[in-house]
């Protein structure tokens, strides 16, 4: 009897102490409900936003964050140079003016007058750098020390510098190309940097094809005012007995210093004789060479009086030296070796001068 009194108190205590415990559970998740959604009607957009801003305020930035680096990076490191390097592609650079002077062996200087044109909306500041000039297919002949610039729709480039020949093969095949073509492409490729305000530097290469007009074979070359110096007592001290005037056309922006340039003469492959044209200076235009010869006058007046009666004598004109200061200049040598100039002389009225009246009629 006791005992089971004793039990009914033991199970009378344990239903007391699940009723506690399931009351405590029930008031703490109350509590935990009420403190993050408030009892009372339930708050309208504006405030929740408000309630969950001031709740998750550190969670918003961080997913802001996260999205600013998404859209921005991709844009700073890849958007960004990709438009810097399409800019720079899709500029012009066109050389007005380019001076060869002071020519030595392995060495020139170089004047260069350039407009880079750009129809970009961003005008950015282009690091100093070096660039190599080269023909299509060949290694780079020297480099350029190209200064710093502020790129704008029409940006005007100047270069002043003595430049060492870095490849002479490379370079043979310029001057051939620049006194023998019309028209050719030079190429021009660097690296530099642009900086663009309120960005990091931007790594870009700087490749052009710049168009330029050649010499065209000297084509246009004529003789002016030529007089023969009869006899041994009328030559000049080194043995010259023609002298006149060789007028070069020069139809490029470029200057060339050849030095004292020395010519084979010909008529019907025959050599008659040398011509030097001193210091010679090219220049955009025609230019008025004064020009001294060592000729073979019997051996001309005998093909006047037999072929050639109109006094008109076919002449073919090869390059043979380039010299400065002593010193062969190669480069041009080639150039000018490889190229033949032929040219109709009138030489009637020189022979009628010192009284040598041989004409058609005779």
């Amino acid at each position: 009897m006791e005992n089971k009194e004793l039990d009914g108190a033991r199970q009378e205590v344990v239903r007391d102490s699940d009723e506690h415990v399931g009351n405590d559970a029930a008031t703490q998740k109350s509590g935990v409900l009420n403190t993050l959604y408030p009892p009372g009607p339930r708050p309208g957009a504006g405030p929740r936003i408000k309630n969950h801003c001031r709740k998750f305020w550190w969670c918003d930035l961080l997913v802001l964050a996260v999205i600013i680096l998404v859209i921005v990076l991709p844009i700073i490191y890849v958007a960004i140079p990709k438009k810097a390097q399409h800019d720079i592609n899709a500029s012009t650079l066109e050389v007005t003016s380019q001076e060869v002077t002071s020519p030595q062996p392995n060495q020139i200087h170089l004047t260069i007058e350039a407009i880079a044109r750009s129809s970009s909306s961003f005008h950015p500041t282009l690091e100093a750098f070096q660039a190599g000039l080269s023909l299509d297919g060949q290694e780079p002949f020297l480099y350029l020390n190209v200064p710093e610039v502020k790129a704008d729709a029409e940006t005007k480039i100047s270069i002043d510098q003595d430049a060492p020949i870095v490849n002479m093969d490379s370079f043979k095949e310029y001057t051939k190309t620049t006194i023998g073509s019309e028209n050719f492409t030079v190429l021009m490729s660097g690296k530099t940097k642009v900086h663009q305000s309120g960005l990091s530097a931007i790594s870009v290469d700087y490749n052009k094809r710049i168009e330029m007009k050649g010499l065209n074979k000297l084509s246009g070359l004529r003789i002016e005012n030529i007089k023969i110096l009869f006899g041994t007592k009328n030559e000049l001290p080194d043995g010259s007995n023609m002298v006149g005037n060789a007028i070069i056309p020069n139809p490029s922006v470029m200057t060339l210093d050849l030095g004292n340039v020395t010519m084979d003469l010909s008529i019907d492959g025959k050599t008659i004789g040398q011509a030097v044209l001193p210091n010679l200076l090219l220049k955009p235009g025609d230019n008025n060479n004064t020009m001294t010869s060592k000729l073979d006058q019997l051996e001309v007046v005998q093909l006047i009086t037999t072929k050639y009666k109109d006094g008109v004598v076919p002449f073919e004109i090869m390059g043979n030296s380039s010299v400065r200061n002593g010193e062969h200049l190669e480069y041009f040598e080639e150039a000018i070796k490889s190229n033949t100039i032929k040219l109709d002389l009138d030489v009637g009225p020189a022979l009628a001068a010192i009284g040598l009246n041989i004409t058609s009629s005779s």
